[in-house]
């Protein structure tokens, strides 16, 4: 009877024993339980902190590569400027339009062909217009004085109050052409005939061309 209530005894110490370390052995999972969710928690900031300058860096750097490629059409259309044409030539004149003494020229160096040219007034002294096409075209009040217009086709042009002294006029084509007012004064004629003094419309053959006796 003795032994077994010893038994008893020492059956209720070990119980006794065994609760009082359940608590301790809870406890201690909770801790490391909330350690480990402590330290995850805060791991994941750490993570977002580390990822976020290198995004920063990643994005900065698209940003300059865009700007740089943006610039470098900017730069190489300001290098191929060239001046436009009609800064370099002169405007040509529209129809109708009076020409430049100028833009006669330059006309001359490509053509000889005038016709319906607007050349009234302008001073063409001692010219080389041998041959060329002023059909039609406006030489009102021009001063052709010892101009060359030999073989020249002059047809149905206005030279009227046109200076021709001494102009050269042989086999040129003179057919509807405007001579009114127009000085022809020492002018060389169609035929050859020098034109006498004060011969104004017309050539005036000079009376004294032969001598008088």
């Amino acid at each position: 009877m003795k032994r077994f209530i010893g038994f008893i005894n020492i059956a209720g110490a070990i119980l006794m024993m065994a609760t009082a370390t359940l608590p301790i052995s809870f406890a201690f999972a909770a801790d490391c339980g909330d350690k480990k969710v402590s330290a995850d928690v805060s791991a994941k900031p750490a993570e977002k902190t580390k990822t976020s300058p290198a995004k920063a860096e990643e994005t900065g750097v698209k940003k300059s590569a865009k700007t740089e490629k943006a610039e470098v059409p900017k730069s190489s259309k300001a290098v191929r400027l060239k001046p436009a044409a009609h800064q370099t030539r002169e405007k040509e004149a529209e129809p109708g339009e009076r020409l430049t003494i100028k833009q006669v020229m330059e006309l001359l160096k490509k053509t000889r062909n005038l016709s319906g040219k607007n050349l009234s007034g302008l001073r063409l002294i001692g010219l080389d217009l041998s041959k060329c096409n002023f059909k039609g075209a406006d030489l009102s009040n021009a001063n052709l004085e010892r101009a060359d217009l030999g073989e020249a086709i002059l047809e149905r042009a206005n030279l009227s109050g046109a200076n021709m002294k001494m102009t050269d006029l042989r086999v040129t084509g003179l057919k509807g052409a405007r001579l009114e007012r127009a000085v022809l004064d020492g002018a060389i004629w169609q035929d050859g005939t020098i034109c006498a003094k004060s011969s104004i419309g017309s050539c005036k053959e000079d009376p004294d061309r032969f001598g008088s006796n």
